[in-house]
């Protein structure tokens, strides 16, 4: 367990760093360009989900897994080239049509031909980001954590700050060309140490074979990694029908926010499917549900304390991070982080399910969990109008993530049954002690919020008073920490 727990602990880091930088690009992104540029920014961010699943099919999962049970060199070079070679495919002809067609593009996915000039702009970040995408997924197959780990943060981090710290003077436009080709450009860098590979002489039956088989268990999965990205996407799409450029920005922002919190699990995740998938293909099932346990208790008992203090400080966040001008953003934004213990949830162990089964178990769980939030949406839009457009959006949103969550447990706990007291005795032991932590953090609220130092102090603080309590009461997931740390 001592690599496992080390990559998790290099990547939590990288996830955290990621997490402050796309805190500050928002922050430089509201201050340079207010309201209106926050709304554009985060909906060609939220188009370019939506279409990324369609370009990568599903290798963003399948060259992991496939790399890291590759047999010998010449297999996982055949992974690679295949995956690489179907990409570069769509992906240029994609960019082709959307660039023909770019009124179409612009009427449809962001509600208005006046956009019509941010598809070529979209088109340069796409193309940066599924570069991206190919070459992290190599990295993460062969277990090169701080690669993949410095290429997360460079891209992601670093060169959106850089961009807008030197490049002030320019429009959203320019800034997202700029963005996307140096995403581009420094993914293309990485590549060069394996680039040959993708020029390396195959036999052709190989080639086909390598084919087959990663996109037998990939392409099954592009249904899932599109209905997730339209579970995120089609609401700010269909708001940006319905509302002003801004109020798209306000539920975009909000879903940005939940993904950064959320993802802070993601490195569990991230290195746990090529582990696991390494120690399915060496039959070691038993020590996946051994440990399997402690990461569920861990995630639900984390991540309620995450949920109940953004729900509570909803307002400081908007304050401080965005500014006083985005206060219009504070209810999308609690409904929002409504979901935050269930995305959680599904983020940690989505990865399980996809090493465990060839069967896309995601998949079938996150369509229809777009189908729950394509039913609220429509019936709030449309029949009850009880709420705002950008309101009912946010509810469905949240309740469509909240069905994901819980029937990922329930997939999970079908592989590996265990007793569903021990688990419920997790979530309501933590779930009593954060109203404990609520009711102080509401009755200190007046005072920790009038400096955004006193409020980080008192998190800081409370977190630490809750990990305290957690220790006390011989939770087996904290105990062992330091145990597995030490495992040689």
């Amino acid at each position: 367990m001592k690599p496992t727990f080390k990559g998790i602990s290099q990547t939590f880091v990288t996830e955290t760093i990621v997490l402050a930088g796309f805190i500050f690009i928002y922050r430089l992104i509201a201050k340079n360009f207010g309201p209106e540029g926050v709304g554009e920014y985060s909906l060609i961010r939220r188009v370019v989900s939506f279409i990324q699943p369609l370009l990568i099919l599903g290798l963003g999962i399948g060259l992991p897994r496939y790399i890291a049970m590759s047999r010998d060199k010449d297999q996982r070079i055949s992974y690679i080239k295949a995956g690489f070679l179907v990409i570069t495919v769509f992906t240029s002809l994609f960019l082709i049509v959307i660039n023909l067609f770019r009124v179409y593009f612009a009427r449809t996915f962001f509600g208005n031909i006046a956009y019509t000039d941010l598809v070529l702009p979209f088109s340069f970040l796409l193309m940066g980001l599924v570069l991206h995408i190919l070459i992290y997924s190599y990295f993460r197959g062969r277990l090169f954590v701080k690669t993949f780990n410095s290429l997360q943060v460079i891209n992601l981090s670093l060169v959106p700050i850089i961009i807008l710290i030197f490049f002030r003077n320019i429009t959203i436009s320019k800034l997202i060309i700029l963005v996307g080709s140096n995403t581009f450009i420094i993914a293309f860098l990485f590549s060069l140490p394996f680039i040959k590979d993708l020029f390396a002489p195959l036999k052709k039956l190989q080639l086909k074979n390598s084919l087959k088989e990663l996109f037998r268990y990939s392409l099954p999965r592009v249904p899932g990694d599109f209905a997730l990205a339209g579970l995120f996407s089609l609401g700010p799409i269909f708001a940006a029908h319905f509302t002003p450029i801004e109020e798209v920005g306000y539920l975009s922002v909000s879903q940005s926010l939940l993904i950064g919190m959320c993802g802070m699990v993601a490195p569990i995740g991230i290195i746990l499917l090529p582990r696991v998938s390494l120690l399915i293909a060496q039959g070691e099932q038993e020590t996946i549900k051994k440990n399997l346990d402690l990461f569920i208790a861990a995630i639900f008992q984390c991540s309620i304390f995450v949920c109940a203090q953004l729900i509570i400080f909803t307002e400081s966040i908007i304050k401080y991070w965005l500014g006083p001008e985005f206060s219009g953003a504070i209810p999308v934004m609690r409904i929002a982080l409504l979901s935050t213990i269930f995305y959680t949830f599904y983020i940690g162990m989505r990865t399980i399910l996809d090493a465990t089964k060839v069967k896309p178990l995601n998949t079938i769980n996150i369509s229809i969990s777009l189908g729950t939030f394509l039913l609220i949406a429509g019936m709030l839009l449309f029949i009850f109008k009880f709420f705002t457009p950008v309101i009912s959006l946010s509810i469905a949103f949240s309740s469509g993530l909240m069905s994901l969550g819980i029937l990922t447990y329930i997939s999970l706990r079908k592989i590996y049954p265990e007793n569903l007291k021990k688990d419920l005795k997790h979530f309501g032991i933590a779930t009593v002690i954060n109203l404990l932590l609520a009711g102080i953090a509401m009755s200190t609220k007046p005072f920790i919020t009038s400096k955004l130092y006193y409020l980080i102090i008192f998190e800081i603080f409370l977190g630490i008073v809750y990990l305290s309590i957690l220790w006390l009461l011989k939770m087996d997931w904290l105990r062992q920490i330091p145990e597995r740390m030490l495992i040689k």
